[in-house]
């Protein structure tokens, strides 16, 4: 009985992070196919500037995004932000999101789904979204924008996202919303009872190695009341970085409400932000 008893154990604290790790893109990405991307512009208001686009990937396929400014005020030297969204939905549902950001920050945006996403060809892995997040980039500067003008923005899933193609690419800086300091971290949080996951989860999405090898100018933002990717992650992948890293704490604000409750303040800073980082990088 006690032998069943230890196998069964065994059982579950292998066999169950094992599994957990062979499906993690199951359980990491839950893309939306509907609404359409063509659909999301029927949300918007009309206040500002927004098109369309197809960013080519490497492999031939093209992944849909809103490439969206405000009317005026935006000039060739402007920042330009790359917002890579999180684990969750499309972009078309996230469009009224994005008309408030492009209002609040006054910056020129792109958003993209990734692979799956959307009704885009392909299936989400961490390797194929950091694949996307690069060609989103690189789509900016085919088209002329210097690559230390453009600010890379990651809400949640996003932010490591983010801070991968930062790694690969050179920018202006990166915000890092709602984000979690590692997959292992937020595993163990997850699944305090089965520590095997986080040991697996060790080489995924390595936030925080990458604040710390980070050479330029990181904003983190979070929270106080997030109950999906807690206050302390944050904490955490700030506490990793350079010096010169800011901490924004958003009071009261959870996951899912936290433009809502950071408000046009926010905004403003981030736009603030983009700009002095930009000039910054221009000066090096």
């Amino acid at each position: 009985m006690l032998l069943t008893l230890l196998f069964l154990v065994g059982l579950v604290q292998v066999g169950l992070p094992v599994l957990l790790y062979l499906f993690r893109d199951r359980v990491l990405f839950f893309p939306a196919a509907h609404p359409a991307a063509e659909e999301g512009l029927n949300s918007l208001s009309g206040r500002l500037q927004v098109a369309l686009v197809r960013i080519p990937t490497p492999d031939g396929r093209t992944l849909s995004a809103y490439d969206a400014r405000p009317s005026i005020g935006v000039t060739s030297d402007s920042p330009v932000v790359l917002f890579l969204h999180g684990n969750a939905g499309n972009i078309a549902m996230r469009a009224p999101q994005l008309e408030d950001f492009v209002l609040g920050t006054g910056l020129r945006t792109l958003l993209f789904d990734y692979s799956g996403y959307g009704g885009n060809e392909g299936r989400p892995s961490e390797a194929v979204v950091t694949v996307d997040g690069l060609a989103a980039f690189d789509s900016l500067v085919a088209q002329g924008v210097p690559p230390r003008n453009i600010v890379l923005y990651g809400e949640s899933l996003g932010a490591a996202i983010a801070l991968a193609v930062a790694q690969e690419r050179v920018c202006a800086g990166v915000v890092a919303q709602s984000a979690f300091s590692s997959l292992s971290s937020m595993a163990l949080r997850v699944y305090p009872w089965l520590p095997l996951v986080s040991v697996l989860a060790r080489s995924s999405f390595a936030s925080i190695e990458r604040a710390q090898e980070l050479g330029v100018p990181l904003l983190v933002a979070h929270g106080t009341r997030d109950d999906i990717i807690p206050f302390a992650e944050g904490e955490r992948l700030h506490a990793a970085a350079s010096p010169e890293a800011e901490f924004v704490p958003v009071e009261g604000a959870g996951h899912n409400d936290f433009f809502a409750l950071a408000g046009p303040e926010y905004l403003e800073l981030i736009g603030e932000r983009a700009r002095a980082w930009v000039r910054l990088a221009a000066e090096k």
